[in-house]
C-alpha cells in the first residue's frame, strides 16, 4: 500500500476531468473501472464534483450559519487528491469492497470522515490504484480540513493496513516509522516530476537510458546549484540594502543628536554669565536684607520694598509678575513678620530665576525645532534614495530571474532532445506502412463497407458497459431509498 498525497489545488473541474477520462486530456473513459461517492446526495461523478465546487464557494455562509467566526488565514486550495496504490501481486485478490475499506481507513486517518469524497478506480496501470478527490471544506460548518502531519498520519495508517492484511510490501516505511518513534527526523525522497519520469520511461534501451539519466541529472544539478546560489545572493542583497538604509537613518539621527547637544551647550554657555550675575545680585540682596532687619527703620524699608502698593490700590493682579504680595492679608503678614519678609524675598528671587529659565528654555526649543526640520528633510531625501535603490535592485533581480528561467527552458529542451535522440527508430515499420497494397488484376469490384478497428469496438463496448453499470447502481440505490 502506497498512499500518495498530490499537491492541493483550486479546481474541482480540472481534477475531475483528469480522473474521469483517459490521459492526454482525452474524451474517452476506458481506464475508469468504477466510481463511488461519500457524503453526497448523488452517485453521478459529473454531478458530484459540481456539488463539491458549490459547497466550496459557499464556505463563508456555512461558517456564519454554524456560528463560527470567519477569521483566520484564508486558503483557496480546497481540492485534496489522494491516490492509494496496491502491489501488483495483490491485483487478483483485490475486490472493490476491499479498496473502499482501505479508502475509508485513509479518510479516518486524515480525520475527514465528514468530507465530500469521490472515489475513482483506474485500470490503466499494472498496480491496482484508487483515486480519492476530496472537498476540504466541511459541508456542515465550512471549516477547512487541517493538513498538519497528514503525510505522517497516512504513513502510519498504511503500515497498519499492510500488517492487518498479513504482508509487508514496503519495508522502508516500517524502518522510517521506527526512526520517528526514536525521535529521529525522517522524510521520504522527493517525487520526480511527471515530464521527467515519462521521458525516462519512454526510452527502451536500459544501458543508454542510464547513461542519459546520469548525464541529465548532472546538468540539472548544476543548474539547480546556480538557482540556489542566485537565491542566496538575492537574499544577501536585500539584507545589505536594508542594513545600508538603517545605517543611513542611524547616522542622520546620531548627527542630529550630536548637533542638538552642541547647540544646547552653546545656548547654555551663553546664558551662564546671566545666571552668574543673577546669583550675585540675589546674594547681595539677601545680605542687605539681613543687615536692615537689625534696625526698625531697616525693617520698614524691607517691608516697603516687598509690597506693591499699586496693586493694593487696584491696578490688578495680572499687570506684572515680580512676585510681590498683592492682597491686604499678604501685605499685613509681610509687614508684621520678619520670617514672612525673608520668605517673600526668596519667593521673588525664585520668580526671577524661573523667568530666566523660561527664556533660556525657549531658545533651546527653537534650536531643537530648527534642527528637527533639518533632520526631517534629510530623512525624506534618504527615503527617496532608498526607494530608487530598491527599484534598481528589484529590476536587477528580475533580470536575473528571467535569465534563470531562460536557462531552465533551454535545459528542458536539451533534456527532451537527449531523450528523443536515444529512442529507437521506427523507420522499418513506417516504410512497411508506406508500401502500396497489391491489387489482383481479375478481381471484380466489391463494395466494401467501412468497419471500425477491433480496438474501437472493444472501447465502445467497455464504455457502454461502464455506463450501464453506473445506471444499474443508481437504479438500485434509488429503489433502496424508496423502500
Amino acid at each position: 500500500m502506497v498512499p500518495k498525497l498530490h499537491a492541493k489545488g483550486k479546481s474541482f473541474r480540472g481534477c475531475a476531468n483528469y480522473l474521469l477520462h483517459d490521459k492526454e486530456r482525452a474524451c474517452t473513459t476506458e481506464r475508469v473501472e468504477w466510481t463511488e461517492t461519500r457524503n453526497l446526495a448523488t452517485d453521478d461523478p459529473e454531478v458530484a464534483w459540481r456539488v463539491m465546487a458549490a459547497t466550496s464557494m459557499d464556505q463563508s455562509r456555512l461558517k456564519t450559519q454554524a456560528g463560527i467566526k470567519n477569521t483566520g488565514r484564508k486558503s483557496k486550495d480546497h481540492v485534496l487528491h489522494l491516490t492509494l496504490s496496491w502491489h501488483p501481486d495483490e491485483a487478483e485478490d483485490l475486490s472493490r469492497e476491499e479498496m473502499l475499506r482501505a479508502a475509508n481507513g485513509a479518510l479516518r486517518a486524515l480525520d475527514a470522515g465528514d468530507r465530500q469524497v469521490l472515489f475513482v478506480s483506474h485500470n490503466d496501470e499494472p498496480q491496482p490504484h484508487l483515486h480519492i478527490m476530496m472537498n476540504r471544506v466541511s459541508p456542515e460548518d465550512g471549516r477547512m480540513l487541517s493538513s498538519s502531519k497528514e503525510k505522517l498520519a497516512l504513513s502510519r495508517w498504511a503500515e497498519a493496513y499492510e500488517k492487518d492484511r498479513g504482508q509487508i510490501f514496503c519495508e522502508e516505511r516500517v524502518l522510517n516509522n521506527e526512526a520517528r518513534d526514536r525521535k529521529e527526523f525522517t522524510r521520504g525522497g522527493k517525487d520526480k516530476p511527471r515530464h521527467i519520469f515519462e521521458l525516462e520511461a519512454a526510452n527502451d534501451n536500459p544501458g543508454d537510458a542510464n547513461k542519459v539519466r546520469v548525464e541529465q541529472r548532472k546538468k540539472d544539478a548544476v543548474l539547480a546549484q546556480r538557482r540556489r546560489e542566485l537565491a542566496v545572493r538575492h537574499a544577501q542583497q536585500w539584507k545589505e540594502f536594508q542594513s545600508a538604509h538603517k545605517q543611513r537613518v542611524s547616522n542622520i539621527q546620531g548627527e542630529t543628536a550630536r548637533d542638538l547637544s552642541r547647540q544646547v551647550d552653546a545656548i547654555r554657555s551663553g546664558y551662564r554669565p546671566a545666571w552668574t550675575e543673577l546669583h550675585r545680585k540675589h546674594q547681595v540682596a539677601l545680605q542687605t536684607f539681613e543687615e536692615r532687619e537689625t534696625q526698625l527703620l531697616g525693617r520698614v524699608q524691607n517691608a516697603v520694598k516687598l509690597v506693591d502698593l499699586r496693586r493694593i490700590i487696584g491696578r490688578g493682579r495680572n499687570d506684572s509678575d515680580d512676585g510681590k504680595p498683592q492682597g491686604i492679608g499678604e501685605v499685613f503678614k509681610t509687614v508684621s513678620s520678619s520670617g514672612a519678609r525673608l520668605q517673600e524675598v526668596k519667593r521673588q528671587q525664585e520668580a526671577q530665576r524661573r523667568a530666566l529659565q523660561i527664556e533660556q528654555g525657549a531658545k533651546e526649543r527653537e534650536a531643537k525645532a530648527e534642527r528637527r526640520r533639518v533632520e526631517v528633510k534629510l530623512l525624506v531625501q534618504n527615503r527617496q534614495r532608498c526607494e530608487a535603490e530598491r527599484m534598481q535592485l528589484v529590476l536587477a533581480q528580475a533580470m536575473d530571474r528571467a535569465k534563470t528561467r531562460a536557462e531552465q527552458q533551454a535545459r528542458s529542451r536539451q533534456r527532451r532532445e537527449a531523450w528523443k535522440n536515444n529512442r529507437p527508430i521506427q523507420a522499418p515499420a513506417q516504410e512497411r506502412a508506406a508500401q502500396p497494397i497489391p491489387v489482383q488484376e481479375q478481381s471484380p469490384p466489391v463494395q466494401v463497407q467501412e468497419q471500425r478497428p477491433p480496438q474501437q469496438d472493444e472501447r465502445a463496448q467497455r464504455i457502454a458497459a461502464i455506463k450501464q453499470r453506473m445506471k444499474d447502481q443508481a437504479r438500485e440505490r434509488q429503489g433502496d431509498r424508496e423502500r
